[in-house]
């Protein structure tokens, strides 16, 4: 007798696992590109709700609201590997930059992260602001997506990237 299905993984596993829909990694791909929910839309010739829809399903599976943390979740199970690198000079970021920036792919807010790193709040926000202008990016995802494309960030250790996309049985 075979069984096949997500409640055999999640039996067989014991831990849940997590596969993104197709449409769902195409709007996770269009978040990291940095673009607004109006662009997915107009990309996908679907409604913005419909964008928004996916963002919070996949949200809800991964266990966050953070978009900057569902983009590094999509790099760390290599859901976002095939996303060609956007075309950016190499930039050196600063020690105190990339903590910042690896918290922010955590999805910890301003506040959080300034209490962890002993930091005022407004000293986060001008970190933020620096990495954004250095990495040209859009928004927090969009910051971590090109951290993640130019090696910035890595994946964490212990943390395999999940090859099977969409569709695949484990």
């Amino acid at each position: 007798m075979t069984i096949t299905g997500p409640e055999t993984i999640e039996r067989t596993a014991r831990k849940r696992v997590v596969f993104p829909t197709w449409r769902q990694l195409q709007v996770l791909s269009g978040v990291a590109r940095g673009y607004t929910n109006v662009e997915i839309a107009g990309h996908l010739h679907v409604a913005r709700p419909t964008v928004q829809r996916h963002v919070d399903r996949l949200g809800k599976s991964l266990g966050t609201n953070e978009r900057a943390r569902m983009v590094a979740i999509g790099y760390e199970r290599g859901w976002l590997a095939r996303l060609s690198p956007e075309p950016r000079e190499w930039v050196v970021l600063t020690g105190r930059c990339q903590e910042v920036l690896q918290r922010i792919a955590e999805g910890k807010s301003n506040e959080e992260i300034a209490g962890e790193l002993y930091l005022s709040v407004n000293t986060v926000k001008s970190h933020v602001r620096r990495i954004f202008d250095v990495l040209q990016a859009r928004h927090r995802a969009h910051a971590v997506a090109l951290a993640y494309q130019h090696g910035h960030l890595r994946h964490r250790p212990g943390h395999a990237p999940d090859r099977q996309g969409p569709g695949r049985a484990a």
